[in-house]
Formats: structure tokens, sequence, C-alpha cells
């Protein structure tokens, strides 16, 4: 009856927040709090946290307080216990971290408490970054000394005192007094901040799985080859729940344990180890997922919170993505609770019917469905065309560069300014005024101001109604909007919530038209889609449905040759190529436009790459980041790499089972534009005398260009270092024998009018185009193995095309297949060659 404090009730906690309340009392000290259990754990730190780990605070547990204690400030009158002023130091949320600060449960927080020992990552206007609690005396419950120690890391700073408020003396003493003097003017005050505890930093694991993605697509259909899914309005979550851990993260790799702590306990019922994908949603009251709600589901926690499953990718530690998509759903509805009233739901699907599964869709008012290839294959991070997405609303993702002034009787703000990248550059999009409601007009104001900047984002003027405050394009949210101006402006466009789980990165070029059905869901889609035309037909080769495109652009002008010609040239030449790229990383050398100029190369697969397109992940230390490289593994492949323009192919010369290793050592010889092909193919001799007197059986072949190439198996049995030092001592001898006219000098301008005798080729990710490949240049030239007695006075590259190869192949096999063979023996080859 004396003090305005809460007495409080036993709660349920709704999310892991903390405080950190100044306690002016007898003496000077402060509360730190944790929201654990129902309760706010708590301890007294007489010198208040410090972000310099050399700190190690004093902080003396004392009693739970109840959780509406966490936003208490004011007086506790003379005669109370603790009397003096409270005010709010810092407060936010926190992550309870194991040892790999990878995000745990509050049941197992609560655990390490009672052990002695607390890992977590604070998420406050001050306190930021990992800390520690630790139980002084962890044999003893009865000292209740701990101690409150900052980690090392990018908020840690050299020196601090809590009295300054942040460690850069930004509130001076002066602020302070005016909230202790406001405060004393309320001797018996209520709570003066009520303000919402903002949104953690979400933490970002270390090491994750990335969901599967789907390919939008312009209308429904029916397919006794696919299933039918709605799409849910909410969070991706990939629940990874193995040896009693739990990881329940976004499909970026930010975790949920914090933000949805009744999912993840949930989660952890599942009697089996399972690696789930689904979505995080919240029904409203008619039973329909809610964007917006789920934003601020601490106001609506009467609502279901709902983890719909739809996904396995590992059951008992075992790899289950390769297996068909119906047969992981059956062994996934066998593991889920039955209960669907439950948080954690199977999401079931219908089969063949996907016009009026939509048509349902519609009438309920749902963003609209997804369309999943039965038969479909698990692969992380890929954007698939074997999975397909319907919608019936237009929502998209968009950046915030902005806002302008509020009118009348609005506060915080007017409205945002809207974008997305096309490319490198941010397009404006335009803004949008309405979707937001008084707290989540302050919510989002407070997260813009530490973004604000004096300078536009954009490359040109925006025309706004309202002067702007811009922002740094850092902010991703939700948009329904009613159409897209040709111009790229969105029509009436409502805020729904910001998107914690994208990227801004992620948000380019969404006003991209969808696929058409007849491409993505191919020719045993049943729509009102048109039939094959001259210029793009259906096919369906190793049982995968393929779209090509643009057959009668001409891509060799002097020719007259078509990329449908070269397309027909790779189906036919395909028993034949398949053995030199088959498990190979792939560069993609893509000439949509022909030989008309050079065209681009693309390493990376891409999220356009089709789910039955194998890929492998390396590791680039010079871009440092993983590159999802594609494998050409079958016909249907090769066909795909060819519809992508990609007219020549280059592998890796080592395999994916012995990446470090390479197959063959090569040997290119690159003439300058003064050499004649004679000169050419007097190096390449020069290259078989060495290889004889090694006792080495070589391999020539054209490159389909200017140059020849000379392989030598090597059997992945050695390293690519050894590999490329063998390289440069067979190119050093060849120059001894020709020094007028060859060199190993990289560098035309020193090297002048020599050929180059390229030992570099063997370097790990060098590639060149294979045996067989069609090569970008006049006359549609193919990279043609040869015989030696073949290499003679009066050979051309250019007598080998794609009009003629397959005959020659007829003929002659393939000879240039012992260069996947065992391989020499490098050590009895060098000592041939010392002499």
């Amino acid at each position: 009856k004396q003090t305005a404090e809460p007495r409080g009730k036993l709660k349920k906690a709704t999310g892991m927040r903390f405080v950190v309340q100044r306690h002016d009392a007898s003496h000077l000290h402060y509360d730190f709090r944790l929201e654990l259990g129902g309760v706010l754990k708590s301890w007294a730190v007489p010198k208040g946290p410090s972000l310099n780990p050399a700190d190690k605070r004093l902080a003396m547990m004392v009693e739970d307080h109840p959780t509406d204690y966490i936003d208490f400030e004011g007086t506790i009158p003379k005669g109370n216990y603790g009397a003096g002023n409270v005010i709010v130091w810092d407060s936010g949320t926190f992550t309870p971290v194991d040892a790999n600060e990878e995000p745990i449960t509050e049941k197992q927080a609560l655990a390490a408490i009672h052990k002695g020992e607390l890992k977590f990552i604070l998420h406050g206007r001050k306190l930021k970054g990992g800390f520690v609690l630790v139980h002084v005396s962890r044999g003893d419950k009865r000292d209740n000394s701990w101690l409150l120690i900052k980690h090392r890391d990018d908020y840690a700073t050299g020196t601090y005192n809590s009295e300054d408020y942040t460690p850069a003396g930004a509130l001076k003493a002066s602020r302070e007094k005016r909230a202790n003097s406001a405060t004393t003017k309320k001797a018996d005050t209520v709570k003066t901040n009520t303000s919402p505890v903002p949104d953690p930093d979400p933490v970002k694991l270390k090491q994750y799985y990335k969901p599967m993605l789907a390919t939008l697509t312009d209308k429904p259909f029916d397919s006794k080859e696919w299933i039918y899914e709605i799409k849910w309005d909410g969070y991706r979550a990939i629940a990874d729940w193995q040896d009693n851990k739990l990881k329940l993260y976004s499909r970026n790799g930010l975790s949920f344990i914090n933000k949805y702590p009744a999912v993840a306990e949930a989660i952890q019922s599942i009697k089996a180890d399972a690696v789930l994908d689904g979505e995080i949603v919240l029904l409203d009251e008619k039973g329909r997922p809610s964007f917006q709600k789920l934003q601020h589901y601490e106001d609506n926690t009467n609502l279901p919170l709902v983890y719909y499953v739809f996904d396995l990718l590992f059951l008992s530690k075992k790899d289950v993505r390769q297996l068909p998509l119906t047969e992981r759903k059956k062994l996934l509805k066998q593991l889920l609770p039955k209960n669907q009233n439950g948080i954690v739901r199977y999401c079931d699907h219908i089969e063949e019917y996907g016009i009026d599964f939509f048509n349902v869709a519609k009438k309920q008012d749902l963003e609209g469905i997804i369309a999943k290839k039965a038969e479909s294959e698990y692969h992380c991070g890929v954007r698939t065309k074997d999975w397909l997405k319907i919608k019936h609303n237009n929502t998209r993702e968009a950046i915030i560069a902005g806002y302008t002034q509020p009118r009348n009787s609005r506060k915080y703000f007017g409205a945002l300014v809207l974008a997305d990248y096309k490319g490198k550059t941010l397009e404006y999009l335009g803004h949008t005024g309405t979707g937001f409601n008084q707290r989540s007009l302050k919510e989002l104001w407070n997260k813009m101001q530490p973004l604000v900047t004096g300078r536009s984002p954009f490359n040109k003027k925006v025309k706004v109604n309202m002067p702007v405050t811009w922002i740094k394009p850092q902010l991703v949210c939700n948009i329904t909007y009613t159409e897209q101006t040709e111009g790229g402006l969105l029509r009436h466009p409502v805020f729904e919530g910001l998107r914690i789980d994208k990227n801004v990165k992620e948000v380019k070029q969404q006003n991209e038209k969808p696929v058409p059905v007849a491409e993505a869901a191919g020719a045993g889609a049943q729509t009102e889609a048109g039939h094959d035309t001259p210029a793009n037909k259906t096919v369906t080769i190793n049982r995968h449905t393929l779209q090509l495109t643009n057959l009668l652009k001409v891509f060799w002008p002097g020719e007259g040759i078509t990329k449908g010609d070269l397309i027909d040239y790779y189906q036919k030449i395909a028993p034949y190529i398949l053995p030199y790229i088959k498990n190979r990383p792939m560069s993609l050398k893509r000439n949509p436009n022909g030989i008309a100029d050079d065209g681009f190369f693309q390493k990376d697969a891409g999220e356009q790459a089709p789910g039955w397109v194998k890929t492998i992940d390396v590791f680039s230390e010079s871009n440092e980041k993983i590159i999802h490289y594609i494998m050409c593994n079958d016909e249907a492949t090769l066909l795909y790499l060819a519809n992508l323009a990609c007219i020549e192919m280059n592998p890796w010369n080592s395999t994916a089972q012995k990446i470090d290793k390479p197959s063959y050592v090569v040997i290119d010889i690159d003439p300058a534009p003064k050499n004649t092909f004679d000169e050419v193919i007097d190096t390449a001799l020069a290259v078989k005398n060495v290889l004889d007197k090694a006792g080495i059986d070589g391999y020539c072949k054209t490159s389909g260009a200017t140059g020849l190439h000379v392989y030598i198996p090597m059997g992945g049995k050695y390293t690519y270092d050894q590999v490329k030092d063998f390289a440069h001592i067979i190119a050093s001898l060849t120059v001894q024998q020709l020094p007028s006219i060859t060199s190993i000098e990289r560098s035309l301008a020193k090297r002048g009018n020599k050929i180059y005798v390229d030992f570099l080729q063997n370097r790990k990710g060098q590639t060149l185009a294979c045996a067989y490949s069609a090569r970008p240049k006049p006359g549609a030239t193919v990279s043609t193995p040869l015989l030696w007695e073949e290499v003679k006075k009066g050979l051309r590259p250019s007598n080998f095309t794609i009009h003629n190869i397959l005959e020659r192949v007829g003929k002659m096999g393939d000879i240039f297949l012992p260069v996947l063979g065992k391989g020499i023996n490098l050590g009895k080859c060098l000592q041939k060659l010392e002499g």
C-alpha cells in the first residue's frame, strides 16, 4: 500500500527480456534482471554493468522479482525495503547461448544458472553483445556472490563507467539529474516507462541449413506428378533437434528460439532426432495466417501460434533429402504429434488438383498455394522449379529507404519510402502510409533512428509529397499491393511488418514476371498454356522436364547456326562428352548473344537451377565465400546448360571425389597473334618429344580456337601443387627445344611474338574447354581429340565443327578416353627426365 512497486504473479514468459534498473537506495547499485521461468532472475551489481571485459563486476544474487517489475520506475518511500529512486537504466532482450555461442532454450538457461554459469547475448540500448554470469562458489549454494563479465567482441570497450550511461558519455549527469528530479516529484508514482521492449538484435548462427526455395509461376495447374500445399504467411523456419539440442532459425540463419520460445518448447517433445522445415504462423480469429499479428505476437498471445512442418531433411541422424518428397512427408507425418491442434502441426497436401485447390485458397483469402513435384529431392539453398508458388494476393518485400514528415495528428512519420535493388542500383518503388497503428509507428521510428543519414540512397531525385528523412537501406518490410506499373511503382502499397528473416541483398528484381507454367511445370501440367512452337518446346530427359527457349536465335551469324542447332549437337554428343564433365565443378561461360560478344563467366549455380541439377559447394579463398558449382552429370543437365547459352563446357581438372587431386596434367599451347598454326604444331610435337623421353603417353586435342592442348593422365594421385610443378618442368624442357618461338612468360607484352607454353592451367579452379566442347568461334568449331599422326603441317582447328564431329567419332570412337585412366608414376617419369 505504501509503494508503487508492482506485486505481480508468476507468469508464463512471452520472451526473454532483461532490464537494468539504477537503484539509488542506501547504497547506489544497479539491479540486473533476466526474465526466465516466469520471473525476473535478479542480481544487485554495486558498480553497475560494464562493457570492459577486464571489469569483473560483483553481482549479488537476490530474490526473484515478478515480471511486472521489468519497467518499474519511481520512488520507493522511506521505511520500505530498498527505499530510494529507481529508473530503468537499460532494457531489451537477451539470448542465452552455449559454449559455442549457439542459442539454447529457456529450460537449458535455467539449468545453466543452477550449475553456476550462464552465457548470454544482450540486445539492449546500452548493453550489447556477449556476457557471462559466474557463481563464485559453485559448491556453496549459501553464497550469493556471482561475477558479471563482458565477453570480448565487437561491443567491448577499453574503459566503462555506468554512471556515464553510455561508453561515449552521451548521456551526461544532467540527464540523470532530470530523470531523478522527475521521479522525485512523483513520490508515490506509477510506472513512467511503459514503452514496449524492442525486438532483439537477432543472433546469426555459424552453421545452419539453408531451406529449399520455390519459383514464382503465373497460374495454377493440374498434374498427377505434383502435390499442392497452402502457402503460409509467416516466417520460414528450420528446426534442428538433435542430441537434445535445438536450433530454430530463419532461412538466413537468425535464431528464433528467443522470439518464439513456445515453438521451441513444443519441438523438444518430438521423440526422435530430426531436422524439420516449416513455417511459423499466427492464426487470426478466422483461422487464417496473419503476418501483421505475428509481428506483435506479445499482444496476441490469445491467438494460436503454430509451426506448420512440411518437409524433413534428417531423421535419426540419417540424411533423407534424396528421398522423393512424398516419402519424406510419410516419414514426417509418422514423426509429428497426431494432435493437429497443438503448436507443431503436420502440413498436409492434396494431389493432382491444383486449380480447384487454388480457387479454395482464393475464397479463404489465403496468400496462395505451393505446388511441389511429388518425386522431388530436397536441395538446400536452391531456388528450384520443382517447387512453385502461385500467389492470390500481391505480396513482396521492399527496402525502407526513408520516411516522410507526419501530417495532422499522426506522430513519428507519415509514410515509408520503398525501394529495391536492380543490379547494384537502388530503385524507387513508391511510398506507403497505411498499415500502421500508434505502436507500430513508434517502434518502427525507433528502429530507423540509428540509420538516419543526410544523403539519399537513390542515384536520381525521388518525388514524394512531404519532406523526407533518409535512412541507410538496411531494413526489409513486407508489402501488399494491388498492381505494379510499367515504370516499376507499386499501386496502393500497405505495410504488413518488418522481415527479420530477409537480407537486403535478397530484395532484388522482385518485379520480374512469373515463370510461365509451361516452362516451370512442364508438359504434364494441364492449363490453358499454349503448345510447343518452333522457338520454344518442352522435352523430358532423364525423367526431368526441360523448357527449351529461343531455339531460333542465331548464335553464329556467318553460318546461320542457331541456339537450337547447338542444343541438338550436345544432345547427340552427350555419350562422348559426359565422361569429361561428370562429377566435376563447372565454370559456366554463357553467350546469350551467341558469338556477337565475349559473353560472361558464371561460377555459382544461382537460385534458378532446377532442384535435380547436382551441385558442389567449394570455398573460394579469393572471394571469401562458398560457391555452388554445377556438376553436369547427365544429358538433362547438359541440355539445361546449353539452354543457358553455354556454348562451351569448362570443367575443373579434378572431380568432386578427389577435389584437391587433378585427373590429368594439361599443357596449353597458346599462340600470340603473329604465330602461325604450323608453329603451334611444332610446339606440340616438342612437348611429345619430352613426354617420350619420360616414358609418358600424352594425348593431344585442338582447343577449338587457335591452340592445341596436350593432356597427361594423372589418375587423381597427386596434389595440384605437385601436378603444376611437373607441368612447369615439361613446359621448361619444351621451351629449351624451341627458344626462338616459345616462352613460359605469361605476359604477352614481355614474351612478344612467342607461343606461350602455359603450365598454370594446372592450378585448382582453372578450367579449359573439354574434349568435344563447342566453341564460340566462327564456324562453330569443336575441341577435338587427335591422333599424333594427325598433328602435322596442314592441320587446322577449323576442320572440326558441330556438323562433322559426330561422323568422326562414330568412325574412330573416343580416342581421348585414356586421359581419364590410371595415370603415370610421377617419380619414375621424373627420374627419366633428370638427364
